[in-house]
């Protein structure tokens, strides 16, 4: 198993009565509109190769990101400096999961499966000859706890690893900023 969302997105299984599942764009466009995006990439991500998977993953999750930082800036001009432009300080992958972390917008458990969804997109950024059966690739999708596990004759391997992993996390965060934005501070004086 390496994709997930693949095919009509109706249940084929045995088992079932007879009824079907909608399709997942039926389910986003008439139940679930907050997912229309991500329904959108998920064929792209499994068309992708192990390289482009990994990347195009990082760089949604890196999108929710700053997205979730911003939603938390009190100022949205002063705070849209720290995360887009030339020398932004929130501007990379890294310190958006950093200061995610930091200022409590991602568990703990959220921002070690973002931390090592980072680390394997770094070594298919900086590394020729990769893949998702590279031992060091391999080895970093099996510490992905949000990773679909292992069930009865059905082995996920790496690619799964990652692909379920990836997007269980990009739905755990797709409503983050709106959560954020909610929650954020108004500015205030403070005393001396």
């Amino acid at each position: 198993m390496s994709g997930i969302g693949e095919g009509s997105g109706e249940s084929n299984c045995p088992e079932e009565t007879g009824a079907r599942l909608p399709s997942t764009r039926q389910l986003s466009a008439e139940t679930h509109p907050h997912l229309a995006a991500f329904v959108d990439f998920l064929p792209e991500l499994n068309r992708e190769s192990d390289r482009g998977q990994s990347l195009v993953a990082c760089s949604y999750l890196d999108d929710l990101l700053k997205r979730t930082l911003s939603a938390h800036f009190a100022n949205q001009e002063v705070g849209l400096k720290l995360v887009e432009g030339f020398n932004a300080p929130l501007g990379t992958f890294s310190t958006r999961i950093a200061a995610a972390f930091a200022l409590g917008l991602v568990t703990e458990r959220e921002y070690r499966e973002l931390e090592t969804l980072r680390r394997i997109r770094n070594r298919f950024a900086h590394e020729v000859h990769v893949s998702f059966e590279t031992n060091a690739v391999r080895d970093l999708c099996g510490n992905l706890s949000m990773a679909a596990p292992n069930y009865g004759d059905i082995v996920v391997d790496a690619r799964g690893q990652h692909s379920t992993a990836a997007c269980g996390l990009i739905l755990t965060l797709t409503n983050r900023p709106e959560y954020v934005r909610r929650a954020r501070r108004s500015p205030q004086v403070w005393p001396y």
